[in-house]
């Protein structure tokens, strides 16, 4: 899986990708398939996407990104709001010279492919918006228990959360992938992420969006429910919803063969 660093908005920014290598200062071709933006969670990076970008690479041409101050990128800050994301998504575009794109992204990652549907029409293809929510319930105890870690008050969280039962007792080796990817981000990222999570809300909005739509939820999921994933298929034309057992918050570690067949089914329809 090639990697490299593009000049983003002025931050340099580290993507994976399929396809041939190619020298710093040229873009690689994305012109096989479907060109698919993959954006990731909070406090998360564009490695998080591996299964997606393997499977998915053998037809398409699918692209994942760190974010500013995430894992690879520069800097030790990630940006405070949904709509900073979207234009740095935006601007990420620009930046490899691609017109237009299936803008993809799991939570905080969801609401920007759904953000940059509203605010980037002409620039959105289709979106899949994956274990999101068009309005997240972030409990405070939650942000609270971020907030200390950031602060240097708490040690990292290592725990289950976002992970299904049965991945908890049957998959240990997902969880310990996840736990080696968090911290390749700084807490402090975390916690602004998911802040900016807290305050960004899309329901007055969704009917506004004319593109095709996947919605993916982890039956599980508690963080972004069944029942979030509804709402934003119910209230975006002609989306689909497609629930996955036995998976949570990291629906895409957790079940990729699943993922990927319902993306590949869902990019066969564009």
């Amino acid at each position: 899986m090639p990697t490299k660093y593009a000049q983003v908005a002025g931050h340099p920014t580290y993507y994976y990708y399929v396809g041939a290598t190619t020298t710093p200062d040229v873009v690689p071709d994305f012109s096989r398939g479907k060109t698919i933006v993959l954006v990731h969670a909070s406090g998360s990076n564009g490695h998080n996407w591996h299964h997606q970008i393997d499977a998915l690479g053998a037809r398409h041409s699918p692209i994942a990104m760190d974010m500013p101050g995430h894992a690879r990128s520069d800097g030790v800050a990630g940006f405070e709001t949904i709509a900073q994301y979207t234009d740095f998504t935006a601007a990420f575009l620009d930046a490899l010279k691609i017109k237009s794109a299936v803008i993809a992204g799991r939570s905080l990652g969801g609401m920007v492919a759904l953000d940059f549907a509203l605010r980037y029409p002409d620039r959105t293809q289709a979106v899949i918006a994956i274990c999101t929510a068009a309005r997240f319930n972030i409990p405070a105890e939650r942000l609270a228990a971020l907030e200390a870690v950031a602060k240097g008050r708490a040690s990292q969280q290592f725990n289950n959360d976002g992970y299904s039962p049965k991945t908890v007792k049957e998959k240990i080796e997902v969880i310990r992938e996840g736990w080696g990817e968090q911290v390749k981000t700084d807490p402090r990222v975390r916690w602004t992420d998911v802040k900016a999570c807290a305050a960004a809300d899309l329901r007055a909005d969704l009917g506004r969006i004319k593109k095709p739509t996947l919605v993916l939820a982890g039956a599980d999921d508690t963080i972004a429910t069944v029942a979030d994933a509804q709402f934003i298929a119910e209230h975006i034309p002609g989306a689909k919803l497609v629930t996955i057992a036995d998976a949570a918050h990291n629906l895409p570690t957790e079940k990729p063969a699943e993922v990927n067949a319902a993306i590949e089914q869902f990019l066969a329809q564009l």
